[in-house]
């Protein structure tokens, strides 16, 4: 899978997501993803993980075996001093 393609559907869903996508393994379906949004505020950590996992559920079907998830609100981003980049 292009991880152009997950960063389309995760922001097709979260449209101020900011995406980071690594692969861990070498083999592109073992994803670890840093996803930024504003629309996590008020959700629980597993909430966010639940709308993010959903957002990416065909895709677990066919092109993704696993991912490893960080997601939180650009200002908890920013206390923690994540630098976005473009």
């Amino acid at each position: 899978m292009n991880f152009e393609n997950v960063k389309d559907i995760i922001k097709a869903g979260l449209s101020d997501a900011y995406v980071e996508v690594q692969d861990m393994t070498g083999t592109a379906d073992h994803l670890d993803m840093l996803i930024i949004s504003d629309q996590f505020e008020g959700l629980r950590l597993i909430q966010q993980h639940q709308l993010v996992m959903n957002l990416l559920k065909d895709s677990l079907k066919t092109d993704i075996h696993a991912v490893q998830l960080k997601t939180m609100t650009f200002e908890t981003a920013k206390t923690r001093g994540i630098k976005i980049g473009n």
